[in-house]
């Protein structure tokens, strides 16, 4: 197995385990008529830990990765492959980002909670059903808005992808680096909305968990952005996507709204997809650091 591929699989595998511990947190670490959590839940406990012990795993990777002197590495000179196989990963990322901008545009006009609508349908239920009329948490007007951001900040990914598929001997696309930047922007929004609606929860671990994710996600694709303007480090982006998409994966098991799912599968993918490009259009030099 190449190198380059340790710290995402660490990554996806500390995700999954999270996940699992996420799932029965919920399902038992609350009670049932008051939504307060229970003292002493294993599983919240287990999930704890095994967060930091994943985020110290992580560091210890991520240190053993060169240092970058100035000027750092270029978006995209840096980050270019001449392989389609390897964009797949980052390029499905950011199409789940926009299916969850166009999520976020649907509840926004319909006013309901698609996840429960689909799992409605899903159950047969062709009878009108409460909960396929509930509202979602965010009101219509800031739906839209997260809609219309969501889509901003894939188009602009999707943008930058494009231009870091070249054939080696070939010079590197000229792009704009603004474009990178929709996607913090974005997440910024997001997250601000996201704790508004959820701080009124007395409970936090009910919750911090995809705030978490958020913070993370919103991080990563900062540091991708700063590469735009040649002040991005290889480490301090690797550090982020890694700890973005364990809590993305973890944050997968609260499963409140459809587009939320598809927002924390698409980053993912697409912050790793994209650390695999760095990594892979590394010189031979960095492909085996030295602690």
């Amino acid at each position: 197995m190449k190198k380059q591929w340790i710290l995402p699989l660490t990554a996806l595998l500390g995700g999954a385990a999270a996940f699992v511990l996420r799932l029965f947190h919920k399902h038992t670490g609350f009670e049932a008529d008051t939504g307060l959590p229970i003292p002493g839940n294993m599983a919240g406990l287990a999930l704890a830990v095994l967060l930091a012990a994943l985020a110290i795993l992580v560091i210890l990777l991520v240190r053993r990765l060169p240092k970058e002197q100035e000027p750092g590495p270029a978006f995209p000179a840096d980050f270019f492959t001449g392989s389609a196989g390897l964009l797949t990963l980052p390029v499905t990322g950011v199409f789940l980002m926009a299916l969850s901008g166009l999520a976020d545009l649907l509840e926004g006009l319909s006013g309901q909670n698609l996840l429960l609508a689909l799992q409605t349908a899903a159950n047969g239920n062709a009878a009108p059903d409460a909960a396929l009329y509930a509202s979602s948490a965010f009101s219509a007007k800031t739906q839209l808005l997260l809609g219309a951001l969501g889509l901003l900040a894939a188009a602009g990914l999707f943008l930058g992808l494009t231009a870091c598929r070249r054939k080696a001997d070939a010079a590197p696309k000229r792009f704009q680096g603004d474009l990178l930047l929709m996607a913090p922007v974005a997440l910024v929004v997001r997250l601000v909305l996201t704790y508004r609606v959820d701080s009124v929860d007395p409970a936090l671990s009910s919750y911090y968990v995809e705030l978490l994710a958020l913070v993370f996600l919103t991080l990563g694709f900062y540091r991708l952005s700063s590469f735009a303007f040649k002040a991005g480090r290889t480490r301090r982006f690797a550090l982020y996507a890694a700890l973005a998409a364990i809590l993305s994966i973890a944050a997968l098991g609260d499963g409140r709204c459809l587009s939320s799912i598809l927002l924390y599968a698409g980053g993912t993918l697409a912050l790793l997809g994209l650390l695999l490009l760095r990594l892979e259009a590394a010189p031979p030099a960095e492909e085996t650091p030295r602690g």
